[in-house]
């Protein structure tokens, strides 16, 4: 271990990526699933000087145009789709790295990377982040350069490592654009500790991080503004996911579904249809509109349904169950046992943060922030467990942290 440098730890760590390659070419498909297509609609959009179709639903302004720029490199060069999924194990491969890096600024080499070990081989960030042309294989790495550049702009004053953090989170907000509502929240929770002169220093560096990590997405909700005649307008996708996670009817639990094929679910499609029709016909942004009241409605209405949806939620979030139509197999439990020991020190975690919030990192303490946030948005909009993975660099970094201070 003591051989380990910042010039070789890439190559140390290639056998992983030999690793992520295989997976990739074995579980890879050759056929479109899920929001796949979309991507690769707006990739389209982009080679052909637009972005927002607002024909289409799914590829107005229904995410972020971080994940659909890459795409739209392969689009251009005409390259087959497995290319880009191999660029996925580049980008978890890179994820790991940086983890590793971080980790190296606050505990031994060894401790360091058997940790990022552990993450580099977990196996439901590997299996459904790797084969797939989703946004989590980017947000992952987007996540862990984030969380390195943090570090490496407190502790070390260094300000390229401050224009990198700032960079990569607009990037992030762009990818996932949730993390723009993040940005917000976690500067309300961190104002508090201003109070605090150890906390001050490093907080008044973290809330510029955070600002000006916004500002570089000003362009993009200047296009949005323009299309939609709205401020501070990221998307139009939030509205029907918080319409799924207040179904009050039994049964169901907050699961989402696609309109498009929600007659293929007899029994779910009777308790929405009516409404459904009703809003069909209008444009992208007065249906996402018409969700959201209809969803304050349903949650006002019926509390305690909301709250056990809200639970399902949590449940679909760490451990991927329960959903409106689950078969539960042998694969669910494979994936399972991994889930469940996250969930169990990520639990542990957050009581050692509550108790000795104090004594800690100041660094370590604003990540824990930004992840609370996080967890708590998604736990209010319909979830899946892949989104949990988006944050697991943070989650490593936070744990081994209290691990050390444990031993202690």
């Amino acid at each position: 271990m003591k051989s380990l440098s910042f010039k070789n730890e890439y190559i140390f760590f290639l056998p992983l990526l030999l690793i992520y390659v295989l997976i990739c070419l074995i579980k890879q498909q050759n056929i479109l699933v899920g929001d796949e297509d979309d991507y690769l609609l707006y990739a389209d959009n982009l080679t052909n000087g637009f972005y927002a179709d607002p024909s289409h639903e799914y590829s107005y302004l229904w995410n972020g145009p971080g994940y659909p720029l890459v795409l739209a490199f392969f689009k251009i060069l005409n390259f087959p789709l497995l290319i880009p999924k191999l660029l996925n194990t580049l980008f978890i491969y890179l994820g790991i790295v940086y983890v590793f890096k971080t980790l190296k600024q606050f505990i031994n080499k060894k401790t360091s990377f058997i940790f990022a070990l552990a993450l580099g081989l977990y196996y439901p960030l590997l299996v459904q982040s790797i084969p797939k042309l989703l946004t989590e294989a980017l947000s992952f790495f987007l996540v862990s350069l984030f969380t390195y550049s943090v570090f490496s702009y407190i502790n070390k004053k260094s300000k390229k490592h401050k224009w990198i953090s700032i960079s990569t989170l607009g990037y992030l907000v762009l990818t996932k654009i949730i993390f723009a509502y993040v940005i917000f929240g976690t500067l309300i929770m961190v104002l508090p500790l201003f109070y605090y002169r150890r906390f001050f220093s490093s907080a008044k560096s973290f809330c510029l991080i955070l600002v000006l990590g916004f500002s570089l997405t000003i362009p993009y909700l200047m296009y949005t503004f323009k299309l939609t005649n709205k401020l501070f307008y990221y998307g139009n996708s939030g509205g029907m996911s918080l319409y799924w996670m207040s179904t009050p009817f039994e049964n169901e639990f907050g699961d989402w579904h696609s309109f498009e094929t929600l007659k293929e679910k007899p029994y779910i499609y009777k308790n929405h249809k009516n409404f459904i029709e009703t809003i069909k016909n209008l444009p992208p942004i007065e249906k996402d509109i018409a969700l959201k009241k209809k969803a304050l409605y349903n949650i006002k209405n019926n509390k305690f349904k909301f709250f056990k949806n809200w639970l399902s939620n949590i449940g679909r979030l760490f451990f991927d169950y329960p959903h409106d139509i689950q078969k539960i197999d042998y694969k669910f439990f494979i994936y399972l046992i991994p889930k469940l020991i996250i969930f169990i020190i990520l639990l542990f975690n957050s009581i050692f943060i509550f108790f000795n919030f104090r004594k800690l990192n100041p660094i370590i303490l604003f990540l824990n922030i930004f992840l609370l946030v996080y967890l708590g948005g998604l736990s209010l909009l319909s979830s899946y467990s892949r989104f949990l993975n988006i944050v697991l660099p943070i989650i490593f970094v936070c744990i081994t942290y209290t691990f050390k201070k444990s031993i202690k």
